[in-house]
């Protein structure tokens, strides 16, 4: 028998003890124990029942038998200790809305290198640009519990890495890019004018004519914009964080990008420019009706009614009440840097100002954009190749 109850008497007093087997440790130890001094049965009952769940519950864990949401709910408070809370936001996006659905059940022993494989495939195959990061996050928690002596091996680091060309080049396979043309953007930003408000007006002008993402708009301070040489700077952008560990509560604050080809310096167009310079007017004559400043260095273009951030989703909300008031074709916010981009090929820009204008480190997302709508511009230039060497070689 595992346990034993025994009545005893200590100083004229009637009291219980037992004693127990618990089991075995994940080294083959056998672990009993003796417990004393209970005033009734009942009460030492109680006691070697919670300390046999106790036991089986510590040695489940011991052999990997705790599901990957619990490590998972361990592992982000220790992160909380040494990460900023917007890297927080960005690893808790990636778990809860990616990877949960697929490792949030299953026992850590269950997880093998091969399911890893599967679920990384599926990211792929889903379009998820992001796929390569989703992985990296899981694979950091394995490591955690491989630190914590709850599985011996970390699977999803012996899967192949995703990489982002290979994300790229299934995206560019399967995915039909949706842009603008050149009237129907005329057709979107004059129902921006007739919905009558300024700022929603202005923003969309800024988001189609600079490529800019839509949380750099809304980090745009009055003074990154150079009145006099047309210039405006973009060096923010606007993210959500977490403040509150306890109920994860979080909010909106500025960041400075994190790359340097995110930091840039774009010319504006005379159009664009005296538009900026009429909602300024606009901006501090509807705060000052308000009582609030609106004059500080550091003040928004693009603020809320209580001049504070916005949220990062708002211009979504902008978008649907303007494309559904007027019956408009549809496209994401992402996809005005595309139609911003489509427009500037349309236009002959070179490519590398292109990319300066938009923030791409490099060429390959703006060269997707560029063959995808223009892929006669290459067939164009083999004749043009062909017509200058027939010109000019009777000149020699």
């Amino acid at each position: 028998m595992s346990v034993s109850f025994k009545q005893y008497t200590k100083y004229n007093q009637k009291l219980w003890k037992f004693q127990c087997y618990l089991g075995k440790t994940e080294f083959g130890e056998e672990v009993r124990t003796t417990r004393s001094g209970f005033q009734t049965k009942k009460e030492a009952q109680q006691t070697y029942r919670q300390l046999q769940l106790d036991f089986d519950k510590n040695k489940l864990k011991m052999n990997g038998n705790i599901t990957f949401k619990e490590l998972y709910e361990e592992f982000i408070e220790q992160y909380r200790l040494k990460v900023k809370p917007s890297t927080i936001m960005i690893t808790r996006r990636a778990i809860e809305d990616h990877a949960l659905e697929y490792f949030g059940n299953k026992m850590l022993k269950d997880i093998s290198v091969r399911f890893c494989t599967q679920v990384n495939r599926r990211w792929i195959r889903d379009g998820y640009k992001q796929a390569y990061y989703f992985r990296r996050a899981v694979a950091q928690i394995l490591q955690y519990g491989v630190q914590q002596e709850l599985i011996l091996e970390n699977p999803m680091r012996k899967t192949e890495p995703i990489k982002r060309q290979e994300i790229d080049e299934h995206l560019v396979a399967t995915e039909t890019m949706t842009v603008y043309t050149p009237k129907e953007l005329a057709i979107f930003l004059e129902s921006c004018k007739k919905h009558g408000n300024m700022k929603i007006e202005t923003y969309f002008r800024i988001l189609a004519y600079t490529g800019a993402r839509k949380s750099e708009i809304l980090a745009l301070e009055w003074n990154d914009i150079n009145f006099d040489n047309n210039k405006l700077t973009i060096s923010k952008t606007l993210a959500e964080v977490e403040y509150d560990p306890k109920s994860k509560k979080t909010k909106v604050a500025s960041q400075s990008a994190k790359t340097n080809a995110g930091k840039r310096n774009i010319s504006i167009d005379l159009e664009t420019m005296a538009m900026l310079q009429e909602w300024r007017t606009r901006q501090q004559f509807e705060f000052k009706v308000l009582g609030i400043r609106a004059t500080n260095k550091h003040q928004l273009v693009f603020p809320n009614k209580d001049n504070l951030f916005c949220r990062p989703g708002q211009p979504n909300d902008w978008y649907d009440v303007i494309a559904t008031k007027y019956n408009l074709k549809r496209i994401t916010l992402h996809e005005f840097r595309k139609t911003h981009v489509s427009l500037c090929a349309m236009a002959d820009m070179n490519l590398e100002d292109i990319m300066y204008r938009v923030g791409h480190k490099d060429s390959k997302m703006t060269r997707q954009v560029y063959n995808y709508f223009y892929p006669e511009r290459e067939e164009r230039s083999a004749d043009q190749f062909a017509q200058f060497i027939e010109k000019e070689k009777y000149l020699f």
